[in-house]
């Protein structure tokens, strides 16, 4: 594995991470275990670890993996989540993508709406429910994706060339957003305000919508 540039304020990004996941929960769109997150650091990317309980995640439960071979850099006690391969495709193939956010479908077989899920905030998260989103039909002859692999055993080089395929065909004008079938809905952007306006462009039904703060952390703290 050859050496990786970490930005100097990754220690601080896992923390930012982490707090983010944490109000995207509160907020209702990470109930349980499902969504994740992940940005760049430096030549690595960081992401949500697998199995984590959104209400309670700390920074901690961040791994710094290399976006080539998609496993954990050396020095790292958690295992990425099992959408890791979709993240670092993205990440990988468009320049400007910083931030991957990532949302579950119900039933797990198409975007028809967000798994509404259970759970709390954890402890020190108290506070009513937020609504919970539905996600609509989306923006017309916006379909969603079929990878080669089931969720659980994704290839990292299948799901890399399936996300390449798609996006080259992507029509002019579409939001910056991948409905892929047993996964559900990844949103991008240059930081995590652009990547939560794209879940707003898709998610046409949400009471409140994102663009509006309800509950997820100021984007200025995401700043690149």
């Amino acid at each position: 594995m050859k050496p990786l540039y970490l930005r100097e304020d990754t220690e601080r990004q896992r923390e930012r991470l982490a707090v983010t996941v944490r109000r995207l929960h509160r907020s209702g769109w990470m109930p349980g275990t499902s969504g994740s997150l992940s940005l760049r650091s430096g030549d690595a990317v960081l992401i949500t670890a697998q199995d984590l309980d959104k209400g309670r995640a700390d920074a901690r439960d961040t791994v710094l993996v290399d976006p080539s071979e998609g496993l954990p850099l050396l020095g790292e006690t958690e295992w990425p989540c099992a959408e890791a391969p979709v993240h670092l495709a993205l990440h990988g193939y468009l320049p400007d993508c910083e931030t991957v956010v990532h949302v579950r479908a119900a039933g797990g077989t198409a975007p028809d709406a967000l798994d509404a899920g259970a759970g709390d905030g954890g402890a020190g998260h108290a506070g009513p429910p937020a609504a919970e989103p539905h996600l609509r039909s989306g923006p017309a002859g916006f379909t969603p994706t079929v990878l080669p692999d089931p969720p659980e055993r994704l290839d990292p080089g299948r799901t890399a060339d399936a996300v390449r395929a798609v996006l080259g065909g992507t029509a002019a004008g579409a939001p910056p957003a991948l409905l892929v079938t047993g996964l559900g809905v990844f949103t991008w952007g240059r930081d995590l305000g652009e990547a939560l306006a794209a879940l707003d462009r898709v998610e046409e039904g949400s009471r409140p919508p994102l663009g509006s703060g309800a509950g997820v952390p100021d984007p200025a703290g995401w700043a690149r």
